[in-house]
């Protein structure tokens, strides 16, 4: 009769973790996934066990919701983003000791003493949970039983749970893989995206600058002195665009540069000699922009330039450029245009545009255009504590 038993279990074990992997290789949204598995460890216990699926942040120092469709949703938003860590319930414990944490009375149980509140007044008196990892060991996130009553696991529960967290890591895992694909094709595309956009620039950038050459060079020396000068410009201007590394190598960070002289290396080539005030740079001298940051400022500035050469004041000769900076309590970028060809805003943006956006939004500051009869106004508003830029 023992043997007909554990046998029967043994039987009812292999099919639920059949149905579950069944589920698991249908795919779809996670959520769903992890909700469908719970449904299915949830229905032969008719009601006595509520089960729930949390998941690691990137980070891995937190926990959020993956999926816990039968808990009371004031439950689950008290637990969702809960800590991974030493006495943060069951299931934080378990995500830090990546051990498995029962607590038969969460009532008295003291690793639930922040918990137990919400917990204990939504009737969910015991809680079981164990680690789920991938198939590194790294911890995905956790598998919990909670019930109604003070209980004890038996052995047939932890099999259970074993098999549950087994199966659920297969359907994270698999998730997480898909994402990490999409992620890297999506960047992919971007940096195609960008090397075609930057190369078309290089072309479109040398035209308008034999053309502003030509126009005030008297003799072909001084027409070639002219084109080389703004060539080395516009390469001293694109190595501030490519990423560096940030260590000297001697262990120390390079010094910040400021932001007038990122300025004056990105406008470089498009200064012309018949006309000084072409140009014009204001409050930008005591802006340090950090190593870190030097990049991304840099290639804002380096695309409305582009922009500008193109299509805006500085592709023509009697057009104006004035750069404003100001501090409060962000750094302000006001870059005016005058004198250009003018017209309204675009339609639709260029890629270029579209790289201005996100990397302003990368330093989580803010970017508006203004188009006008008199011209174009940019602003950039980025944050200083976020660029540590020194006062």
């Amino acid at each position: 009769m023992t043997f007909k038993s554990n046998h029967a279990a043994s039987s009812d074990l292999i099919i639920a973790e059949r149905d579950i992997l069944a589920r698991v290789a249908l795919g779809g949204p996670l959520k769903d996934v992890l909700r469908d598995i719970i449904l299915l460890v949830e229905k032969p216990a008719n009601g006595e066990l509520l089960a729930s699926i949390l998941l690691t942040t990137e980070d891995g120092k937190n926990l959020v919701e993956g999926a816990a469709p039968t808990l009371p949703a004031e439950y689950n938003a008290a637990v969702d983003g809960i800590p991974v860590g030493n006495g943060v319930g069951s299931c934080g414990t378990a995500a830090f000791t990546g051990e498995q944490v029962m607590a038969v009375d969460i009532a008295t149980d003291p690793r639930w003493v922040d918990y137990k509140d919400i917990a204990l007044k939504h009737n969910l008196r015991a809680c079981w949970s164990m680690p789920i990892r991938s198939a590194e060991g790294r911890i995905l996130g956790t598998f919990a039983n909670y019930y109604h009553e003070p209980r004890e696991p038996t052995a047939r529960d932890l099999e259970v749970i074993g098999m549950v967290t087994r199966t659920t890591a297969i359907a994270i895992e698999r998730y997480r893989n898909e994402l990490a694909r999409d992620r890297a094709e999506e960047q992919r595309i971007l940096l195609i995206n960008e090397l075609n956009h930057r190369v078309k620039n290089v072309f479109a950038l040398a035209d308008a600058m034999l053309a502003m050459s030509a126009k005030t060079a008297s003799s072909a020396e001084q027409f070639a002195t002219a084109v080389r000068g703004r060539l080395r410009a516009l390469s001293r201007a694109h190595d501030l665009v490519r990423p560096k590394a940030t260590p000297t190598g001697d262990g120390t960070e390079q010094p910040a540069i400021s932001l007038k002289q990122i300025l004056m290396d990105i406008l470089a080539p498009y200064g012309n000699e018949a006309f000084p005030e072409k140009i014009a740079i204001i409050g930008a001298d005591d802006v340090k922009i950090p190593t870190a940051n030097i990049t991304a400022i840099a290639l804002i500035l380096h695309e409305l330039a582009t922009n500008a050469a193109k299509y805006g004041s500085l592709s023509v000769d009697d057009g104006r450029l004035i750069v404003v900076c100001t501090r409060d309590k962000d750094l302000r970028i006001t870059w005016s245009e005058r004198g250009g060809p003018g017209g309204s805003a675009p339609v639709q943006s260029g890629f270029g545009s579209t790289l201005v956006k996100r990397t302003v939004g990368s330093l989580r500051g803010k970017l508006s255009y203004d188009w006008s009869s008199e011209g174009l106004d940019i602003l950039i508003e980025l944050p200083l504590s976020f660029l540590s830029v020194p006062a």
